[in-house]
């Protein structure tokens, strides 16, 4: 017994010296808590939508009020044509835009149907049925209320959906762009972070420092195998989703196959800099699975749309590079959008993985004069 409580001591001693293996174990399940129960739910509040309003009469403009009283839009646009709203879909990031006819007062009084048409981003088919839901519901309460009021019993208010970008609803166009995301992540950041943490565990880095080596080589030699790796992977991903799930890719292939490169470069970042704060190997992988894994997974709008998440968790999304390339990466394969259209996304990467490795490098050169 006595032998068994000296190892148990032993253990304990060990896990309070090693300090961040022991703030990881117990933040984990804060962490994981906070994230979840803030970053899951199906509600969208205030989402973005244009409104063309081709009647402007009293009751047109009641039913844009309704809309926006209701709390689930933010209309961020009063376009005047439908080029317009094509435009807004691109730049503004609408998730839906609707198209009031002309004479709509007259026709609810005179004409047992009235068509509202509803144009819907289907890239992310979970966001989009759930708009169009809180449409429905808005328009039945409009049609409801001046039932009541002044009119008595008018024709039937009828939505007409127009799905963009993903007509067929096909659901491979959610999940491709996160896993190609995924893979980059795990691969390029978690396995570089990795192996130049066992370097350090194993006091071969130091070794290698003190050689006549330059230290970018030293980084780049370790990181670049895995950097090809990733790369290699995304193609297999994208030829199989095409060839076999009939993904699009209705953007130029050039600019998408830089903007992984660049998203590689900056995941390869991410690795330098866990594997600069880490001292073993299961630091890094702890690190990376909590730093990095998780927020990919949570703050992306991979797999929950950011717009129903809390402001300050969608402020926390803009730290994580995993958002801004599902962005870019989308608006390229399914919006096929063109470099100028992303040059915003790639520049925050590029911003991103600048700075950490700035960050990572002077680590190293700590390391050299240690």
């Amino acid at each position: 017994m006595n032998q068994l409580l000296a190892i148990i001591r032993k253990e304990l001693i060990h896990i309070y010296r090693d300090k961040i293996s022991l703030f990881l174990m117990l933040s984990m399940p804060i962490v994981l808590i906070i994230l979840f129960g803030f970053t899951i739910s199906t509600e969208i509040p205030n989402a973005k939508i244009s409104i063309y309003d081709q009647s402007e009469d009293v009751q047109s403009k009641r039913l844009i009020q309704s809309l926006t009283a209701s709390g689930y839009f933010q209309v961020v646009n009063y376009p005047k044509s439908e080029k317009e709203i094509a435009e807004d879909f691109s730049q503004l990031q609408i998730k839906a835009a609707i198209i009031i006819p002309p004479q709509f007062e007259k026709k609810l009084i005179s004409e047992k149907e009235v068509e509202l048409q509803v144009i819907n981003d289907m890239s992310d088919i979970n966001v989009a049925s759930v708009i169009k839901q809180y449409i429905e519901t808005v328009i039945l309460n409009f049609e409801n209320d001046i039932n009541l009021t002044e009119f008595g019993k008018i024709g039937q208010l009828k939505v007409s959906i127009q799905m963009k970008y993903n007509p067929e609803l096909n659901s491979v166009y959610m999940f491709v762009p996160g896993i190609i995301t995924l893979i980059m992540i795990i691969i390029t950041a978690l396995m570089s972070s990795i192996t130049l943490a066992r370097e350090s565990e194993t006091n071969t880095m130091k070794m290698m420092l003190i050689t006549p080596v330059k230290k970018i080589h030293i980084v780049l030699g370790k990181v670049i195998p895995y950097m090809a790796l990733s790369f290699l992977s995304t193609l297999i991903i994208l030829a199989i989703s095409v060839w076999i799930f009939d993904m699009p890719i209705k953007g130029n292939i050039f600019v998408l196959l830089i903007l992984c490169i660049v998203f590689m470069f900056t995941s390869a970042s991410f690795g330098l800099l866990i594997s600069a704060i880490s001292k073993t190997q299961l630091d890094a992988m702890m690190i990376t699975m909590m730093g990095l894994f998780l927020p990919t997974v949570l703050l992306s709008g991979f797999l929950f749309p950011l717009d129903n998440m809390p402001y300050g968790f969608q402020l926390l999304a803009n730290i994580f590079p995993a958002k801004w390339f599902i962005l870019a990466l989308k608006d390229i394969m399914i919006k096929g959008a063109t470099f100028i259209d992303i040059w915003f996304y790639v520049a925050v990467l590029l911003f991103i993985s600048t700075l950490l490795t700035i960050f990572s490098v002077t680590q190293i050169d700590r390391r050299r004069a240690s």
